[in-house]
């Protein structure tokens, strides 16, 4: 397999230098399973697995292999095998908070250009969804975030809910497309380039992997049926996969989330909100809340109709998750920082004892 179709460039060529020189060589990852991975070589696919110091020096599962990921692997041939050694720097990463008590990352995807946020034209649409999936986009800098409708074959009023997605993510790309007769795919298909890496996001039962068959022309992806009650499927995809087209766009299929929880990796910025943010630079406080507080530009910029109400409103949740977020994440950080410290002091008093008891003799 060559290894440039699949998004390899002269830039990995020269990180991965170090690498070589240690007999490994170069694969990225096609899906994950677990503890299992599949991943694409020169030699070809193979199953893969991490080795065991690659576990014990992890200090976080974000850090384990993720589909799209560039690895250094050893290459087993006769056992169609690999063991990856190395994950190598990520260009992009698209995460989402991990469900659950604890605040920590789930990265999604990496080295993506582009996320396809694949929404149904039927029971499925949900505006204010999409406005968490693009903020969620926005934040992993790089990204393209792209609004994907599809069942315009049964939608209703698609051009009433093109210009709302219009007004409530102004700037973001928006496509109407039916997976069933092939509409709009025209227009999908051109967007998609050879070598570049776009993933598909959404709720089960939007319609993602129906959309990846159709832009292949293959069943690569399975599917399920869809309730008619309440446009849902079961999770069919199971597993984050990366596919080849025939044209040598790379597309990852992820599977259906219920729902998609912010993730900020440094701050406590929403993306995605320029407009709210350059009119907070004028409010009369710095820590205005665009609450009560007088000389406040952001409701003033509301009240006059240059700021959307029902996007400044989903702004403010969004913010409020992001700090919620951080403030999580730097008491996470503080705990691990005072372990370490105390594991420092205890081996800097245990050299000290040897010192003095070696003094004694």
């Amino acid at each position: 397999m060559d290894l440039k179709q699949i998004g390899w460039d002269d830039k990995r060529t020269a990180e991965f230098m170090a690498f070589s020189e240690k007999g490994f060589s170069p694969a990225r990852v096609a899906a994950e399973y677990r503890e299992r991975y599949t991943v694409l070589s020169e030699c070809g696919e193979m199953e893969a697995e991490v080795t065991g110091r690659f576990i014990h020096l992890s200090e976080d599962f974000s850090e384990f292999p993720k589909t799209g990921d560039w690895v250094a692997v050893s290459v087993f041939k006769d056992e169609n095998k690999a063991i990856i050694h190395e994950v190598l720097e990520r260009n992009t990463v698209f995460s989402r908070s991990a469900a659950g008590e604890k605040t920590q990352e789930q990265v999604i995807a990496a080295n993506i250009d582009c996320v396809f946020i694949v929404q149904g034209l039927d029971n499925n649409y949900n505006p204010a969804r999409l406005q968490r999936y693009a903020a969620a986009v926005s934040a992993a800098k790089g990204i393209e975030p792209v609004i994907v409708l599809n069942k315009s074959d049964i939608g209703e009023k698609i051009g009433e809910k093109t210009a709302e997605i219009n007004r409530l993510l102004p700037g973001v790309r928006v496509m109407a497309v039916s997976a069933k007769n092939g509409r709009g795919f025209d227009e999908l298909e051109k967007y998609i380039q050879s070598r570049k890496t776009y993933a598909f996001t959404g709720s089960s039962g939007a319609g993602k992997s129906s959309i990846i068959n159709r832009l292949a022309g293959e069943n690569l992806a399975g599917i399920n049926e869809v309730r008619e009650k309440d446009s849902k499927g079961r999770h069919t995809t199971t597993a984050r996969q990366l596919f080849v087209l025939k044209n040598g766009g790379l597309v990852i299929d992820t599977p259906g989330m219920r729902g998609l929880g912010l993730w900020v990796e440094k701050g406590a910025a929403v993306s995605g909100y320029e407009e709210i943010e350059k009119a907070a630079e004028k409010c009369r406080f710095s820590d205005c809340t665009h609450e009560t507080e007088p000389g406040c530009a952001v409701r003033d910029a509301i009240e006059k109709g240059l700021i959307d109400k029902k996007r400044f409103e989903a702004y403010k949740k969004l913010q409020r998750e992001a700090f919620h977020i951080k403030a999580k994440t730097d008491e996470k950080a503080a705990i691990e920082k005072k372990k370490k410290d105390k594991e420092f002091g205890r081996m800097v008093k245990s050299v000290m004892k040897q010192k003095k008891a070696r003094k004694r003799y």
